[in-house]
């Protein structure tokens, strides 16, 4: 169950055409974000999350939706930003509410096509809760392995490695960009 009290949905309900691929920045002890920010702040990896979510639909939460908003004053440009909440936002143009996964991800496929000339990929971009709800529909995880253990009060859900395969590993000064596809 979620943290919200309701279950969590079954890979077979959540199936989209598009890839859908996680990504997110991890601390090595789970920690991903503190008072609704990341508690780190690494511009490679705001760089690497812009150049590989540009022109993709992006999957989110509110709160994570309000922390760009407050960050950029603007939803993410050049992406359409799916923002999953049973409250009622106001959102422009290039940002949607959407009230439950499946709704989440009809919109994906639908942005996917109209706003983004076909592409098949769909991005999930947290928060916990979000992250919670699609890993098990998730195909691919794009992660910042962060060599740090900041205190915080949002964590990566538990995943289970043995069913993920790491492709790709480029480490940096103090972190890692890592790509892991499920199976092997």
């Amino acid at each position: 169950m979620t943290e919200r009290g309701r279950d969590a949905a079954e890979p077979a309900e959540l199936e989209t055409d598009l890839e859908l691929a996680a990504i997110v920045a991890v601390a090595e002890n789970g920690v991903i974000g503190r008072d609704g920010e990341m508690p780190w702040h690494l511009p490679e990896d705001l760089q690497h999350f812009k150049e590989t979510t540009m022109d993709h639909p992006v999957v989110m939460g509110r709160v994570t939706y309000e922390g760009i908003l407050e960050a950029l004053g603007e939803p993410l440009p050049g992406r359409t930003t799916i923002v999953m909440t049973s409250r009622e936002l106001e959102t422009p143009e290039s940002a949607v509410v959407a009230g439950s996964l499946e709704e989440a991800l009809r919109t994906a496929e639908t942005a996917a096509d109209e706003r983004h000339d076909g592409v098949d990929t769909a991005f999930v971009a947290g928060g916990a809760t979000v992250y919670e709800q699609l890993l098990p529909a998730v195909d691919r995880l794009i992660v910042t392995e962060v060599h740090d253990e900041p205190q915080g009060d949002a964590y990566l859900p538990d995943w289970d490695r043995e069913a993920w395969t790491e492709v790709a590993r480029d480490e940096r000064d103090g972190f890692a960009f890592v790509e892991y596809v499920r199976g092997g």
